[in-house]
């Protein structure tokens, strides 16, 4: 896991391999509450923030994760993070998501450099044959932005998990195949 854990850029960000450093710059993106509305988590308390990012470390310490924080590169500042995860090498699946951004960079067009990069490397260079993405049935933002990337849905799963609220969520699953990425590739991603 580790050759593949390195740093992803293109000419808008750089998705960083995550570490302590970046606590300091996250905390000053993750103080409004409107961020986690579809988080399973708060994380608007530095305490929270660190304790999830420390859960990040530990679980990419065991190759259960493989956590980046995002960098503009315009500007060198740190504007969220996101994640591989539930990667299984022997079936060649791996999940992408636990992603946020600062407020002011949702909907600048960053989600899709994210998942370009991330896709790119799990099926050029992970050879992943299955990719997943998941998400609140209720967030239709998200929803629609994976179905924007060219995700399929799969299915629900019901009363899937808790929310912050104490709200059990349905979580709808999309996913990409690897022989469906090179269609995506070149249709969805071609400025890129």
């Amino acid at each position: 896991m580790k050759q593949f854990y390195t740093t992803l850029s293109d000419h808008k960000i750089r998705l960083i391999p995550l570490d302590e450093v970046h606590i300091q710059e996250m905390r000053g993106l993750s103080d409004d509450a409107d961020i986690w509305t579809w988080y399973t988590e708060d994380l608007t308390h530095p305490d929270a923030l660190e304790k999830w990012m420390s859960n990040r470390l530990v679980e990419t310490n065991k190759g259960e994760k493989m956590s980046y924080a995002v960098q503009l590169i315009e500007t060198g500042e740190i504007i969220g993070s996101t994640s591989y995860g539930h990667i299984s090498w022997g079936e060649k699946a791996l999940e992408i998501g636990w992603t946020w951004l600062g407020k002011k960079y949702i909907g600048a067009g960053i989600n899709k450099h994210m998942k370009f990069l991330m896709l790119r490397h799990a099926f050029e260079e992970m050879e992943i044959e299955r990719l997943e993405l998941r998400t609140d049935e209720l967030n239709v933002r998200s929803r629609k932005a994976m179905e924007k990337i060219g995700a399929k849905h799969d299915g629900t799963l019901r009363s899937h998990r808790s929310t912050q609220g104490g709200r059990r969520r349905n979580t709808v699953v999309y996913s990409i195949l690897k022989e469906e990425w090179p269609n995506i590739k070149q249709t969805i991603f071609t400025e890129f």
